[in-house]
């Protein structure tokens, strides 16, 4: 085979084995079974050269860059009874690429031209009333375990299901008390820790449940063999006959059964069916005499009539005519050999061969010891937290939509928003956005906070923090506070009171009803104006009726900051419509009295 051969096969069977899917990847149970460097390869089901290989144990894994994916914390309280430790792992269950590479390395110099497909695809285990279970991972351990009052542990939780799958993960995180902590700590510095993670699965094989193998051999040999010898010698005869007749017969029939059915729960009636009618027919074909195998050939004649022709005697003309007289004999010795050999070979051949998939339980564990020996002086795994050290300190910060303007989510403002920013000189800053939307404040949502961690600033002024807002109202552009996007407000206050860019007046009207009688005003309609956004415009009106049974009005008027409210008021009565001019108003009360009426026109002066 040429280089070029032999890549192109090996190519061609690294795309069957990617182009194979592990739902369907099908392994023997017996067959091309092997184990290299410790792990056990299963040979594929269809094809020869591809194998699978089955994982030892659940490892600890890593990330892309390497690092392992594993926390453990003690943390100390001494103010208080919040003193324990974290554990916080993640474990994979399949071969490191490294290790797949080695072992494929192995596998080719055991098996020329072979290909690691990669793990045995692992599926479902059966439960206890056969029913299809997700294959599962356990958390081993005597400290996790107790969760007990006076435990060691306060809570674990995992993740469930088993990383059956090639790069899937499963977690574990373990919430100890003191005791429980200083246990699992020094557990881990041991080549043997008190944490063990067991995986239980299962996976389809091939097996050969029932082989039958019927051989029937018949032979039969005829051998005759006739030898004649006739001398004639000076009125001698000397005849000599020999005669050897020989039928040799040998016949066997094998029946050989490999039957498994049994233990593995399949029915076999159908193959032993078989089995039985070509038994007995074959048996009756073979040692039939008559008609069948054994049939006996027809045998040869040893010696027969006119078999030796030319024998020299006197004819019947030469014996009546011609007397007796003294003819030259001549010697005729003749010879007459025959052999005969028949062989006749008859053989019949059936195999019976029935083959199954039968699932094949798998339990594994492996032990996450040693890690404090090569780790322990990293502290992205292992360290020690003081819960007072003021570089865990905190500060939360609220904003809330002041109450007096909540009002304006009504007609004036769609939303608010808030950027928050905690800078730092040596960290990435912290960021926040928060959101009051319409639908926030009708539920009542007019409080959102911000937590942010000291980390280990020394200086006073650790909560200063800074953040801008931005107010979208109808109709307008959003209005940000500050104005320019690249300035923030700064501030070391806990609450924040989110105020739009406008204000709010609330003004107290009152209506002298006896002067509407007096006057014969029937309704008046009064009009306020100001300046909202940078644009006059109304901004709201009371409509009064002279038999309305509230006397006092209440309205709320939004205007830009110091802008100048004015009113103005028209009436409609019995005597007409009259519109009074803007007037300025200055307080938050205004009285209203219905005009006088017009003075009667004068009557006529007489002739």
């Amino acid at each position: 085979m040429t280089v070029s051969t032999r890549t192109g096969r090996v190519l061609g069977l690294l795309m069957l084995a990617c182009s194979t899917s592990p739902a369907v990847a099908l392994v023997h149970y017996e067959q091309g079974r092997m184990e290299l460097m410790g792990v056990q390869l299963l040979q594929d089901a269809d094809e020869p050269h591809v194998y699978y290989y089955l994982p030892q144990a659940p490892y600890l894994a890593q990330k892309g860059d390497g690092e392992f994916e594993l926390l453990c914390i003690k943390f100390v309280d001494t103010e208080g009874d919040a003193s324990g430790g974290l554990l916080h792992a993640l474990v994979q269950f399949d071969l490191p690429q490294e290790a797949q590479e080695a072992l494929q390395s192995a596998l080719e110099q055991e098996v020329p031209g072979a290909v690691l497909a990669g793990p045995v695809p692992l599926q479902q285990t059966l439960g206890d009333d056969g029913d299809q279970e997700l294959g599962s991972f356990e958390v081993i351990s005597g400290i996790l375990s107790d969760q007990q009052d006076g435990g060691f542990t306060r809570s674990v939780v995992t993740s469930g299901a088993a990383p059956l799958t090639p790069g899937s993960k499963a977690v574990v995180a373990a919430v100890l008390n003191p005791n429980g902590a200083t246990l699992m700590w020094d557990s881990l510095t041991g080549a043997t820790s008190d944490l063990s993670i067991g995986i239980n699965a299962s996976y389809e094989a091939r097996v050969k449940a029932y082989n039958a193998r019927v051989i029937g051999e018949i032979e039969t040999i005829y051998n005759h063999r006739s030898v004649i010898s006739n001398t004639q010698q000076g009125y001698t005869r000397r005849q000599m006959r020999r005669i050897t007749d020989q039928l040799v017969q040998d016949g066997a029939l094998t029946v050989e059964v490999f039957d498994r059915t049994r233990s593995l729960g399949l029915d076999a009636d159908d193959m032993e069916a078989i089995l039985e009618l070509v038994t007995d027919r074959l048996t009756e074909l073979m040692f039939d005499s008559t008609t069948g195998w054994a049939q006996e050939p027809e045998r040869e004649a040893a010696v027969e009539a006119g078999q030796l022709p030319g024998r020299q005697e006197r004819g019947w003309f030469s014996k009546v005519f011609g007397g007796a007289r003294d003819e030259k004999y001549v010697t005729d010795n003749q010879w007459v050999l025959k052999r005969r050999e028949d062989i006749r070979q008859h053989r019949f051949e059936l195999i019976l061969d029935k083959e199954t998939t039968i699932r094949v339980p798998f339990h594994t564990a492996g032990n996450l010891g040693g890690l404090y020996r090569e780790l322990g002086d990293d502290e992205r795994h292992f360290r020690i937290v003081n819960l007072d050290d003021p570089a865990f300190e905190t500060r939360t910060v609220h904003f809330q939509v002041d109450g007096n303007y909540i009002d304006a989510f009504q007609e004036h403002v769609n939303y608010v928003s808030v950027n928050f920013r905690k800078r730092r000189d040596d960290r990435p800053d912290h960021t926040r956005s928060l959101h009051f939307s319409h639908a926030d404040i009708e539920a009542g949502q007019t409080l959102q906070s911000v937590v942010f961690p000291r980390l280990g600033e020394e200086e006073s002024d650790w909560t200063e923090f800074e953040y801008q807002v931005r107010w979208s109202t109808r109709d307008q552009e959003t209005i940000s506070v500050p104005e320019d996007p690249e300035e923030w407000l700064r501030t070391t206050d806990p609450a924040v009171s989110l105020v739009p860019p406008f204000e709010k007046r609330t003004l107290m009207v009152d209506v002298d009803p006896q002067s509407f009688l007096d006057s014969g005003v029937r309704s008046a309609v009064v009009e306020f104006a100001t300046d909202f956004l940078g644009e006059p415009q109304v901004a709201g009106r009371l409509i009064l009726r002279s038999g309305d049974a509230e006397t006092s009005h209440r309205i709320a008027l939004f205007h830009d900051r110091n802008a100048p409210i004015v009113q103005r008021t028209s009436w409609y009565a019995e005597w007409g419509h009259r519109r009074e001019a803007l007037q300025r108003i200055d307080g938050d009360y205004l009285y209203l009295m219905a005009p006088e009426p017009p003075a009667p026109p004068p009557a006529p002066e007489g002739p």
